[in-house]
C-alpha cells in the first residue's frame, strides 16, 4: 500500500486515483506516457490504460501520429522484451496483416487476457486452442478460415462467452451449408449482437431475425454502398434490430471505438434505439 499511496499525497488517495484515471481516460493515448512519469502510484494506476488496445498493421500506417498502431515486429518486439508489464494489460488486438503462423500463435497465446480480437489474415485452425484460453468477449474472425476443413463447431470454448461476434466471410453459404454449420448460432448462450461483412441473403437475415431470441442487434455491413440489394431491405427495414451500413475504413473505426467509444456497434445500436422510438424514420442504411 506504501508504494502505491506514496508520500503525502495532497488529496486522499482514492480521489487522487479516479481523478488521473479520468484524466488517463479522456487524453489522447499519445499524452498518456505524460501522466505516468507524475508519480509511481500514477504509474501503477494508468499502465493498463496506456497498454490496453494495440493495432498490428503494414509499416506503411504506422507512425507517430498513429499511437495504437504497431509492426508485426515491433509488436513482438514490445511484447517478448518485457511481457509481465505489456501482456497482462492487453485486452484489445486488431490484427489485419501478413504475420508468419507461428509468430502469429506465439504473439496470440502471450497475450492470453484478450477480450475484444479483430483477425483477418493468416488464420489455421491451430489457432483454436490458444483463442479457447483467453476471455474473449469480441471477436471479429474469418470463420471459414479459423475452422478450416472442419464444420465450424459453434459449441467450441471460444464461442462461450461472446456478446459480439463480427463474421468476416466474405460470401454468403448456400442454403445447404447454412443449414448444416451456421444455425448453431442460434445457441450460442451469450451473443447478443451480431454482424456479417457482404453476406447479405434474405433468407438468412430472416432466419436469424426469426430464430435468434436473445439478439439486440444484426448489422449488414460492407465498405461501401453498392449493397444495398432489394431482397434483404425489407426485412433490415420491418425489424428495428436490424442495420445496413456502410464501413468504409475497419481500422479507423476500431480506432474511434478505442478513443471515443464510437465504433459501428455503437453508431449502429444508437441508430437501432432512434428507430425504436421513432426518432428516425424507418429506412435501415446508415455510413459509419
Amino acid at each position: 500500500m506504501a508504494d502505491i499511496q506514496g508520500t503525502n499525497p495532497k488529496l486522499p488517495v482514492e480521489l487522487e486515483r479516479e481523478a488521473f484515471m479520468l484524466a488517463a481516460y479522456n487524453a489522447q493515448i499519445r499524452d498518456i506516457p505524460s501522466l505516468i512519469h507524475v508519480a509511481r502510484r500514477v504509474r501503477f494506476w494508468v499502465t493498463p490504460i496506456l497498454y490496453r488496445s494495440f493495432a498490428i498493421c503494414r509499416s506503411n500506417l504506422v507512425g507517430e501520429c498513429h499511437p495504437l498502431r504497431r509492426t508485426p515486429d515491433e509488436f513482438a518486439s514490445m511484447v517478448f522484451s518485457s511481457p509481465s508489464v505489456i501482456t497482462q494489460h492487453i485486452r484489445d488486438l486488431w490484427i489485419n496483416t501478413s504475420v508468419e503462423s507461428i509468430r502469429l500463435r506465439q504473439l496470440i497465446a502471450a497475450c492470453s487476457r484478450i477480450e475484444t480480437l479483430w483477425i483477418s489474415n493468416n488464420l489455421v485452425p491451430g489457432i483454436l486452442p490458444v483463442l479457447a484460453q483467453m476471455p474473449l468477449q469480441r471477436l471479429s474472425i474469418h470463420l471459414g478460415r479459423l475452422f478450416g476443413a472442419l464444420k465450424i463447431d459453434f459449441g467450441h470454448p471460444i464461442f462461450s462467452r461472446l456478446t459480439h461476434l463480427n463474421v468476416l466471410d466474405c460470401s454468403s453459404p448456400t442454403p445447404e451449408a447454412w443449414e448444416e454449420s451456421w444455425t448453431g448460432l442460434f445457441e450460442l448462450p451469450c451473443l447478443t449482437h451480431l454482424a456479417f461483412q457482404d453476406i447479405f441473403s434474405g433468407p438468412i437475415v430472416r432466419d436469424i431475425l426469426a430464430q435468434s431470441r436473445n439478439l439486440r442487434l444484426l448489422i449488414l455491413k460492407s465498405y461501401d454502398d453498392t449493397f444495398r440489394h432489394g431482397e434483404i431491405m425489407p426485412f433490415a427495414t420491418d425489424d428495428v434490430r436490424c442495420v445496413v451500413m456502410v464501413v468504409k475504413n475497419s481500422l479507423k473505426d476500431w480506432e474511434a471505438g478505442v478513443v471515443d467509444r464510437a465504433d459501428y456497434w455503437t453508431k449502429a445500436e444508437e441508430f437501432s434505439k432512434k428507430r425504436r422510438t421513432g426518432e428516425v424514420e424507418a429506412a435501415a442504411y446508415i455510413e459509419a
